[in-house]
């Protein structure tokens, strides 16, 4: 009984000491932070070797950026952390910010928890940036129009991107390189995603399966990182699927699902990545993607799509 009641002093001193010594952390100032704000980055193209010339190539749907800053006299650069745009985020450090770059982040193949630093995009790097205690500092230009803070960022340059395919259906285009199943709408800016034109596909209500395809076979290189983009409004979920050779391009051809892309009543971006199931193929050439569109209800409705690109680096 004595030995319980002297292990339980022993306990209630030390926990004494561990809360004394924990409230001495806190004496003293606190740090005021000074905060970094931004709120969207937008693509452009480069002035010099660009990857493509067509506007349609440079949509973009950047949600997040990863920020890293370097204080002149640090051992090395720091990361802040990746932060969904628009952001007004604490920083605690005072003075100049020698160099701040910014990594420009997507939802890899649509999806929030798998957003990465898209290889395609160059980082932004910005130098001389004075941060103040208790004071917003904001990053790049300001949209008077829009009220937004602003970057400029650029896809890597065109000696390093390879364009696989691309369709921007565009009046100025003379061939598509879907097949007839999709609807070349020329000249109809209103409802384009960009520029004048775009691809419809109409689904009737006595249709229960629809496909359409990118004619034109890829053969990447097979150490290729590689990506499909487009902006797409669809009434019905769209299957893209990848049609290969997993053994070599003299077996036999097989299809295999890449993505569902779930209906959307604006238009909207999507990345994805063409090499998760392309390494199921064991990355042999030629391949092809296809699109497939199902209607259980019957119903009648539309999917429209725009700057459809397949790229390589």
């Amino acid at each position: 009984m004595k030995k319980t009641k002297k292990n339980t002093i022993i306990l209630l001193a030390a926990l004494l000491t561990l809360c004394f010594s924990a409230c001495e952390r806190f004496q003293g100032d606190v740090q005021v932070p000074a905060y970094l704000h931004l709120d969207r980055v937008n693509i452009v193209p480069q002035s010099q070797n660009a990857p493509s010339v067509e506007p349609g190539f440079y949509t973009a749907n950047i949600d997040a950026v990863q920020i890293i800053y370097y204080f002149e006299g640090d051992p090395s650069e720091y990361s802040l952390g990746v932060f969904q745009l628009p952001f007004t985020v604490p920083l605690l450090r005072h003075g100049n910010i020698t160099r701040l770059t910014i990594v420009p982040v997507i939802k890899q193949n649509g999806i929030a928890g798998t957003r990465i630093a898209y290889p395609y995009y160059n980082t932004v790097k910005l130098e001389n940036i004075r941060v103040a205690p208790d004071s917003i500092t904001n990053i790049g230009r300001l949209d008077p129009q829009n009220n937004q803070w602003y970057i400029n960022a650029n896809y890597k340059t065109g000696d390093l991107i390879h364009i696989q395919t691309e369709d921007y259906f565009e009046p100025t285009a003379f061939s598509s390189n879907f097949d007839s199943t999709v609807i070349w709408v020329k000249n109809d800016p209103d409802n384009a995603c960009t520029g004048q034109g775009y691809g419809r596909i109409h689904i009737n209500d006595s249709t229960t399966v629809t496909t359409f395809s990118i004619l034109k076979e890829l053969s990447p290189d097979p150490k290729s990182v590689l990506y499909l983009e487009m902006d797409y409004k669809n009434d019905f979920e769209i299957f893209v699927n990848m049609v290969g050779f997993p053994v070599s391009s003299s077996g036999q051809v097989e299809t295999k699902s890449i993505q569902k892309l779930h209906p959307r009543s604006n238009w909207n971006k999507i990345y994805i990545n063409l090499g998760r199931v392309w390494e199921q193929f064991n990355h042999n050439t030629p391949l092809s993607i296809f699109f497939q569109v199902t209607n259980p209800d019957h119903k009648t409705g539309d999917i429209f799509i725009d700057n459809v690109k397949i790229i390589a680096i």
